[in-house]
């Protein structure tokens, strides 16, 4: 068996200890969903429980779903971990109580939370796993989470510094205008040109009712779809830089404006004003001191090719 879904109106102990003596037997399991919905399991009883997933190594994916995991039972949970290597996708949703322990969340690559009350500062703790360059997410769904605004703050920020995350699930009723004005700078940060080729070009989903989403963050989330991201970055410098300061390319002298030229070729064939304004700026900056330079270099190239003739 490779797959086993169980949604049952109540689980009691029997049925738990039943299954406990099941699961390490099922070696070749990868996708186990248990959905308990009348909450009648206590803490103890799954903390008991759960140390018997461990014997399914070849597990990928887990969903438990309203199993009243607290204290006990995530320190369980998070015990189990690292004899299932093959794990990479988890789903806790709808856990009534806190989710006590912080959850190591870097070797997911799906991770959801849906549902759950947080405890004390679990958008920071998040966050700083996002923010991470070992984190593995690339799905994360947090509908209905009691996040605040500087929850979400933090959770933007966090995606400055990540490049694989591609989906943060959100209901947009959770996020305020603050909110929304942080992901903005998040996807496309203006302040600079250098500042928007920083800026987060992996993440392409953000929240449920996409019709809500401001139309600037629907756009940035249209441009990071592409997989060359060296075009995502390219295509957001010439949407928001409406003139390309080379005044920070001076001091590389002449040596750039080959490079400036390739790239103003392969991204903005389109923009014939923004080409020539580009390379009048990049030239009008120029030191005179450089230019004179340069002629000098010549002249004495053409003295030594007479003489030698």
């Amino acid at each position: 068996m490779r797959r086993l879904l169980l949604r049952l109106p109540g689980l009691s102990t029997n049925s738990w200890a039943a299954l406990s003596a099941v699961f390490p037997r099922m070696k070749s399991l990868q996708d186990l969903l248990i959905e308990n919905t009348d909450h009648s399991l206590n803490d103890d009883i799954m903390a008991g429980c759960i140390p018997s997933l461990a014997s399914c190594a070849a597990m990928r994916v887990l969903n438990l779903s309203n199993l009243d995991l607290s204290t006990n039972s995530c320190a369980s949970l998070v015990a189990i971990f690292p004899q299932m290597a093959a794990l990479l996708d988890l789903e806790l949703e709808e856990q009534p109580n806190h989710l006590a322990r912080q959850l190591s969340i870097l070797r997911f690559e799906t991770l959801g939370l849906s549902g759950n009350t947080l405890c004390p500062g679990g958008p920071g703790v998040i966050a700083t796993s996002l923010a991470n360059p070992e984190c593995r997410l690339e799905v994360l769904s947090l509908y209905h989470i009691n996040i605040e605004d500087e929850g979400l703050t933090s959770l933007a920020q966090s995606l400055r510094k990540n490049q694989r995350l591609a989906s943060m699930h959100l209901v947009w009723t959770d996020i305020t205008e603050t909110g929304w004005n942080e992901f903005s700078s998040v996807l496309c940060d203006t302040s600079s040109i250098n500042a928007t080729h920083g800026s987060n070009h992996t993440l392409q989903w953000l929240a449920r009712r996409s019709a809500r989403t401001p139309q600037d963050i629907k756009m940035m989330l249209q441009v990071n779809s592409d997989q060359d991201k060296s075009r995502v970055a390219a295509n957001k410098i010439l949407l928001a830089h409406r003139h390309l300061d080379m005044r920070p390319l001076i001091d590389w002298e002449l040596n750039l404006l080959p490079h400036v030229v390739s790239w103003l070729e392969r991204f903005a064939e389109s923009r014939l004003d923004l080409k020539l304004s580009s390379i009048f700026q990049f030239v009008l900056a120029m030191p005179m001191d450089i230019i004179d330079g340069v002629t000098s270099k010549k002249k004495k190239g053409k003295k030594r090719l007479s003489s030698s003739i």
